[in-house]
């Protein structure tokens, strides 16, 4: 995988998890990640944070915005790359909230949204857990 594309690919699943509810607003910071069943070092996205306001989020370079589909468990997004390695590009995702820890699940290929929190061996889904910045 790209690592730009993984970077952006990031910032637009967090977007996603801006819903009612507990602010998504700010920046967070990847903590851990795994990528089609393997971890995905969290050295990859050097030391990049990925920046939500409202209904846009900014992560290396990447640019765009999400949108929140109507209320389901698990929560889902669709986030739309305008600027950046996903440009013209919309990565669909399911995320949760709880506290100041952010997961997002984001297939970055051609599959169906993910419809949970795991990433299957030789997928293109990537996980993401990001812990919010102070």
């Amino acid at each position: 995988m790209n690592r730009a594309l993984g970077l952006g690919l990031l910032a637009v699943l967090s977007l996603a998890a801006c819903s009612p509810g507990p602010s998504l607003d700010g920046e967070w910071a990847p903590a851990r990640a795994e990528l089609g069943g393997q971890d995905f070092p969290i050295a990859n996205f050097q030391g990049a944070t990925l920046r939500l306001t409202a209904n846009t989020y900014e992560f290396a370079g990447d640019k765009g915005t999400y949108a929140v589909l109507a209320a389901g468990r698990p929560a889902a997004m669709d986030i739309r790359g305008q600027e950046g390695p996903n440009a013209g590009r919309t990565i669909q995702a399911i995320y949760e909230l709880s506290g100041d820890q952010l997961t997002v699940c984001y297939q970055l290929g051609t599959g169906e949204r993910p419809g949970e929190f795991k990433t299957p061996k030789g997928s293109q889904v990537l996980l993401v857990h990001y812990r919010r910045v102070r």
